[in-house]
């Protein structure tokens, strides 16, 4: 006996929340992400070339050790000068100097500060491209699940439309309908091809997006599951984003880095100073034999006096970088506000057409099981059986569409809030 319409909805029902065992979740498929995505792994160089340049910092005020030589072939006419001749002569000298900085101005802190600034904002990169990498696995985990659902209905449906076009010819044949009835089931039938062509096709989209951002093709994906956890009000959601949103806490490093840029720029006024140590050997260098050696112990200065405004110019580049960056941080926090208040309604909203959406796919599926019953009797015609299926296939569309949206919602706010 042919499966009613009601069991094959619950059927398909079930195939959409029942999981195969070893089964692929969303969880390990962002994984899966993280670790094949250029973004992310761009991401992660970026920090450690942040991390370089702070050790790069640190290191001006370690003390440096220097040794040079140079060594030749040569030869030297004294013109018997203190009665030496003409001789070959091989010249060379080396020096080894040990400096450490005493007093930068201000360098080295600024430095150091513009440094940690860099640090912070690629760890702010790396956060946000992981959260909205995982929003778009999200996406394309829930646009799989989607597709494939579409088509295992719009599958069934060209099984339906089939038969009946069958079941229509044969009545007609023997006279028991007329040709209208053949025309219409084959016109549904050419329409139940077209929805199922168009479903492959978008099933073949998003396991394209899937394996592009995954690194694999989709097989065996679990159920999507609710999403990270929201919080309880808009206010705490912006007080969470306001802590740890990686936009905004780039915007603070980028602050930061031009606040360390201007005290910098205003540590060139000052002089520097540093202890140094040296010890020189110098050979041939004036005349056949020569031979000097020497060793230093002392304190360097420098201090520019003047440099023709170039100072100054710096310092009000700086200054003027310095407000830039806090309007821009500013900017941030208007805009970070703007979006957590939509993405928190929005998943309000997503919340809300997803339980719309399954009480429409349940009445659909229970009117098309009704629809088929009052066929069988003969109450209505087939036709209205394929009305009622294209119904119920369309909800289920939306309902699977809406499912996917609502966890989405969900990991771009996670996403904001920098989880």
């Amino acid at each position: 006996m042919k499966p009613s319409a009601s069991w094959r909805a619950a059927l398909l029902g079930t195939l959409w929340l029942a999981a195969p065992a070893g089964a692929t979740t969303l969880d390990e498929a962002i994984a899966a992400a993280m670790a094949h995505s250029p973004a992310v792994a761009m991401a992660a160089s970026a920090g450690d070339a942040a991390d370089a340049r702070l050790e790069q910092a640190r290191a001006a005020t370690r003390p440096t050790a220097t040794l040079s030589g140079t060594i030749g072939y040569g030869r030297l006419d004294m013109k018997q000068f203190f009665g030496l001749g003409a001789e070959n002569v091989t010249p060379r000298a080396a020096m080894a100097t040990i400096e450490q900085p005493l007093f930068t101005g201000g360098r080295a802190a600024a430095a150091r500060a513009q440094a940690r600034a860099g640090q912070a904002a690629a760890e702010a990169g790396k956060l946000r491209t992981r959260g909205d990498l995982a929003a778009q696995v999200a996406q394309a985990y829930g646009g799989v699940l989607t597709a494939a659902r579409m088509r295992a209905m719009a599958g069934e449906l060209v099984a339906q439309t089939t038969e009946i076009e069958r079941q229509a010819r044969l009545r007609f044949r023997a006279g028991e309908s007329p040709s209208t009835d053949v025309a219409q089931a084959t016109a549904r039938a050419a329409e139940a091809r077209a929805i199922l062509a168009r479903a492959e096709g978008g099933a073949a989209l998003a396991e394209a997006q899937y394996r592009n951002l995954v690194g694999v093709a989709p097989e065996a994906l679990e159920p999507l599951p609710q999403g990270a956890a929201v919080p309880e009000s808009l206010d705490a959601a912006i007080a969470e984003a306001q802590a740890a949103n990686p936009a905004r806490a780039a915007a603070v490093a980028a602050l930061a880095a031009a606040r360390a840029v201007a005290a910098g720029a205003r540590a060139d006024r000052l002089p520097t100073a540093g202890a140094f140590a040296e010890a020189s050997m110098v050979r041939d260098q004036f005349f056949p034999d020569y031979s000097a050696n020497a060793a230093t112990v002392g304190v360097r200065a420098r201090w520019q006096l003047y440099s023709g405004g170039r100072v100054g110019g710096r310092i009000s580049e700086a200054s003027a970088e310095v407000r830039s960056a806090e309007a821009a941080l500013r900017a941030a926090d208007q805009q970070l506000e703007a979006d957590v208040i939509s993405a928190f309604q929005d998943v309000r909203t997503q919340a809300m057409v997803r339980d719309a959406a399954d009480a429409q796919a349940l009445a659909a599926a229970e009117a098309l099981a009704a629809v088929g019953h009052e066929v069988r009797v003969g109450m209505k015609p087939q036709l209205a059986q394929l009305d009622a299926a294209r119904e119920n296939i369309a909800a289920a569309a939306a309902q699977a569409q809406a499912r996917a949206d609502a966890v989405v919602a969900r990991y771009r706010l996670a996403a904001l809030l920098g989880r």
